[in-house]
Order: C-alpha cells, then structure tokens, then sequence
C-alpha cells in the first residue's frame, strides 16, 4: 500500500467495503454508471496473489456524495453531476438568480425545456452562453427559441466543458452547432458563421468571478489539497 509523508495515500478494496458499508456489486455498478472513473481502480500484487487498490481520499469522498445523493437523483444525473470536468455541485433556480451573465427569460426557458430547476455546470454554461446572444443581439427571440428546444434536447449527452457553440446563419435564420473543441466539421459553404463560444472560456470566467460564492475548485487547487489531506 502507498504512503506519503507517513499517511496511507491508497484504500484496498476489502479495506474500503468495510469502511463505507457498501457492497461489492454496488461499487462495481458504481463504476460501470460511470460514477466512479475506472482509472481510480488499480490492481497491484498481494500476498494473496492481486488486490484492487483506489486513491484514499478521492474515493472516500466520491463514495459519501453517492450515499448522500443517490436517493434524490438518479444514477445518470449523478454521472453527470460527478465527472471530474465539470463542477462538483448542482445549481439550484436560486443559485442561478446569482450570474449576472444569465438572462433570466433565457434561464426560464430552459426550466420549462427540461422540466426541472436544478442543473449541472454545462447546462449552466449553455444557458450563459445563450444569453451572450441575446445580449449582443446576435439573434432574434425566433432564433433562440428554436435554440433552446435543440439544445435542452442533448443535455443529456453532455459530460464536458469542451464544447464550442457555433452560430450558423443561412437564408436570414440563424442555426446552433455544438462541436467538441479539435473535432473536425465540415459545413456546407451556404452555412455562414456569425458567432462562437467556447464553453471553457465562460467557465474560467465564471469561475473566477464566483469562487467564492460557489465554492469553485480548480484542478491543480484539488490536487493541492489531496496531497495536504
């Protein structure tokens, strides 16, 4: 088992069962949900022949957010909620009242799209980056509404901040492309590009302007603070 500094720094499996009380089918089915990165699972040599090892604190943390959550969201929402790219927390209609960046109507519309009032981190920077539009008069209430409808239909696929928003205008509309950064797309040339964002840009934006309020934690911040505890 590893240690830094005298303090063990990884869990064995058996070990982390005992401690948390969970099974072995529930950790497993964590990990195939997505909840918990395969990578955190490390095989190394034991008396007994091979034991599963996991970084200590990661995942005794990752496991007590499951155990508190897992009765209020489901198994997906969770994923989403925990994947290392995005923000650790959810957004309530009252935090939103918080980003001066957020136009309200915008925000409404998307409560009303996805029937809820909580939200991820990336469905937050989608609804920031809409209204960037709608403040810069890049398009009409038509435009966005249609905007909207398409976006609040892949929320569910979204896992990452590493997306850019890309305005197309063709025969006087205006049309939303969501493409990963370094992907490549090949658009028709009647399609003419108005406008793009990228999703991490408003995320360090925001993050600086809310970190306290939110409790924002940037990843070097977390590494940090693994190798104080």
């Amino acid at each position: 088992m590893l240690r830094y500094g005298g303090e063990t720094v990884e869990i064995s499996k058996k070990e982390l069962l005992k401690v948390t009380g969970i099974s072995y089918g529930q950790l497993y089915r964590w990990k195939r949900e997505g909840l918990i990165p395969e990578e955190w699972f490390v095989k190394r040599s034991s008396p007994t022949g091979q034991e599963t090892y996991f970084p200590k604190n990661k995942i005794l943390k990752r496991i007590q957010v499951i155990q508190k959550l897992k009765d209020q969201y489901s198994l997906e929402e969770l994923a989403k909620f925990l994947t290392p790219e995005v923000s650790n927390r959810l957004f309530s209609e009252d935090d939103l009242e918080h980003f001066e960046e957020l136009d309200v109507e915008i925000a409404a519309s998307f409560m009303d799209a996805l029937d809820k009032d909580n939200f991820v981190y990336v469905e937050v920077l989608i609804m920031i980056a809409l209204s960037k539009l709608k403040i810069e008069q890049i398009c009409n209430e038509e435009d966005l509404s249609r905007m909207i409808h398409f976006l609040s239909r892949q929320m569910t696929k979204l896992h990452r901040n590493d997306y850019v928003l890309y305005i197309y205008e063709i025969q006087d509309k205006m049309y939303a492309v969501l493409q990963l950064e370094e992907s490549e797309v090949y658009v028709d040339e009647a399609f003419q590009l108005r406008y793009s964002i990228r999703l991490n840009d408003i995320s360090n934006q925001i993050k600086i302007k809310y970190k306290d309020l939110f409790n924002f934690t940037f990843e070097d911040e977390e590494v940090e603070a693994d190798e104080r505890d």
